[in-house]
C-alpha cells in the first residue's frame, strides 16, 4: 500500500470535490424498509404505516402511494399488506417501479 502525504512540494491548490449521486433502492433494501415500518409488530402494514414508509422513501404523495399500493398488493382485500407473503413482494415491485432513489 502506498500512502501519499501532502507536503509543500506536492500540495494541490484545488480541493478534491465529490459529487453526491443517487442510486435506485434495491428490492432487498425496499423490503427491509417496509418491514421496519411495521411499528406494532403485527406482521401487517396498515395504510398509516404505508403512508409513513412512502414518505420516508421520499414520496411527496405518501397517502396516494399507500392507497395505490394497497389496491395493487392487498390480494386478500383485508386492508393491510401482509409482510410475510406475496403481498410484500407485490408492494416492493410497485415501489421499485416508482424509482425511489437514495444518496450514495
Amino acid at each position: 500500500m502506498v500512502i501519499q502525504i501532502q507536503t509543500p512540494g506536492n500540495f494541490s491548490a484545488k480541493p478534491v470535490q465529490y459529487k453526491k449521486v443517487q442510486v435506485q433502492w434495491t428490492k432487498e433494501q425496499l423490503m427491509n424498509a417496509f418491514k421496519s415500518h411495521d411499528k406494532d409488530g403485527d406482521g401487517k402494514l396498515s395504510t398509516k404505516e404505508l403512508k409513513q414508509a412512502f414518505k420516508d422513501l421520499g414520496s411527496a404523495f405518501g397517502f396516494y402511494r399507500a392507497k395505490k399500493a394497497l389496491f395493487l398488493a392487498d390480494t386478500d382485500n383485508n386492508g393491510y399488506i401482509d409482510i410475510t407473503d406475496k403481498e410484500l413482494e407485490d408492494l416492493v415491485d410497485y415501489a421499485y417501479d416508482c424509482g425511489y432513489k437514495v444518496a450514495a
